[in-house]
């Protein structure tokens, strides 16, 4: 029994030894497992630590700060491979962006540079891309088209200038060539002389990306070299006419005075011809005088002139010759100085006159009386000297040329009156303005009369205060 007894009792015992083992294996195994958590925390930490630097640092990237960076870590060589990498490759991000920033700058000065030039450029120029659209108009492309520069954007030029569709359809076909032509816009009635010229870009593979219009306006161009060679038509035609006109004139006379007495028969039809020759030498004589007059127009000789006696002087003479015509004058009452030759400027003034007379007697029909109206007026830094008439008008085709040398509407017109007049506005430093009279005026035969406008400069302050001067010391 006592054996019995102690055996139950090591039983015990050894339930007890094997509870207080599983505990001290149980704790020990905690302690390991806790141990080992840390040592992997630790190591975690120490491998994520600069995993973080690197995202943010890449976070700072990615939100446009490219000066960013990381430091290296030094015991994990492949982190720091890793780190100096990254950092390599924000400085080639940080260095290509400061030379985008300086290649946008250089391509924005460009630009600038570009639009100033092309803004100040008096040829007109457009852009236009493969498909023939305005991409690129210039200030002068649209004063010459007579289109806002929104307006040309975008369109194509087919549409915007039909007249240059054939150009650029050629251009299109031979991109390898440069190709120039003239083309005659015609608006507003008015007709404008381009000479446009069509360029193609080169593209890498051999394709035009766009093409470049240029254009300047030579209607000014062409207009002077023909009154150039007309000039020197006239001139040859004055000197060879003019020679036998006096031999003639003067023949005609001593045949009236020789031998009017000794026709008997037909004596009135002999002083007939004899006259009708006399006549017709005066009226070739002075055709000559005004081909003369254009071929050799004299430099002005400007003084300060008040344009109001210029004015009445002239309207003095139509009146007088012209009784049938009313005249109305509108001017300032305060005296109107213009620096000009007073006598072209008197005779530029003659001419218009006369012709607004004659426009209104060539009327047919049932018309009105007649009526010439001349206004002289400051607008800003010009003055402008318009002569209205009820008269048959100015053509609608070809007016821009009618100031052009031998170009009249008249049978018996010479079309010098004009020319002589434009020239001497220019050498003056003004223009010759040929326009339809304004609304409200009795229309004659389909036409509302004609408004002739000569511009010239107002003086400046400089030039009075020199006449002022030149003036007592004249007298």
């Amino acid at each position: 029994r006592q054996a019995a007894t102690e055996y139950n009792r090591l039983e015990v015992l050894r339930s007890e030894l094997q509870a207080t083992m599983a505990a001290i294996f149980v704790a020990f195994a905690l302690l390991l497992l806790f141990a080992a958590i840390s040592v992997g925390l630790a190591m975690a930490n120490r491998l994520a630590r600069p995993i973080s630097r690197l995202i943010v640092a890449a976070e700072q990237v990615r939100a446009g700060d490219l000066g960013a960076r990381v430091v290296p870590a030094g015991d994990e060589p492949e982190l720091g491979s890793l780190m100096r990498s990254f950092n390599r490759m924000t400085e080639q991000l940080s260095q290509q962006h400061r030379e985008l920033i300086d290649a946008n700058k250089k391509l924005e000065d460009r630009r600038r540079f570009t639009e100033t030039v092309l803004a100040g450029v008096s040829a007109g120029v457009l852009g236009l891309d493969a498909e023939g659209r305005v991409t690129l108009p210039n200030r002068s492309a649209a004063k010459l088209l007579g289109l806002g520069r929104e307006g040309l954007a975008g369109r194509p030029l087919a549409e915007v200038v039909p007249e240059m569709a054939g150009l650029l359809a050629t251009a299109r076909q031979r991109p390898e060539r440069r190709l120039e032509d003239q083309v005659t816009l015609h608006r507003d009635g008015e007709a404008r002389t381009l000479l446009v010229r069509i360029a193609a870009e080169r593209g890498e593979d051999g394709a035009a990306p766009g093409y470049v219009v240029t254009f300047d306006d030579i209607t000014e161009l062409e207009t002077a070299q023909r009154t150039a060679a007309w000039a020197d038509v006239a001139r040859r035609i004055a000197h060879e006419i003019r020679n036998p006109l006096t031999p003639i004139q003067l023949s005609a006379e001593r045949l009236k005075r020789k031998y009017a007495g000794e026709v008997t028969s037909d004596r009135a039809v002999f002083e007939q011809y004899t006259d009708t020759i006399v006549r017709q030498v005066g009226d070739i004589r002075r055709m000559v005088d005004e081909f003369s007059a254009f071929a050799r127009m004299p430099q002005p000789e400007p003084t300060l002139v008040d344009l109001r006696t210029l004015v009445c002087d002239g309207m003095f003479v139509q009146r007088t010759a012209h009784p049938g015509v009313a005249f109305e004058l509108r001017m300032p009452e305060t005296a109107l100085m213009c620096r000009c030759d007073s006598r072209l400027v008197g005779q530029a003034i003659t001419n218009l006159l006369q012709n607004a007379v004659e426009a209104i007697e060539g009327r047919e029909g049932d018309v009105p009386p007649g009526e010439v109206t001349l206004s002289l007026v400051t607008e800003g830094e010009w003055i402008v000297l318009a002569i209205e008439d009820n008269g048959r008008g100015l053509p609608v085709a070809e007016r821009a040329r009618l100031a052009e040398p031998y170009v009249t509407t008249r049978a018996k017109g010479t079309g010098l009156g004009l020319a002589i007049v434009k020239k001497i506005a220019e050498d003056h430093g003004g223009r010759l303005l040929l326009e339809d009279r304004g609304a409200g005026a009795a229309t004659v035969a389909g036409a509302a009369g004609a408004r002739v406008v000569l511009v010239f400069p107002v003086p400046t302050t400089g030039e009075r205060l020199a006449a002022a001067e030149t003036r007592p010391a004249a007298e």
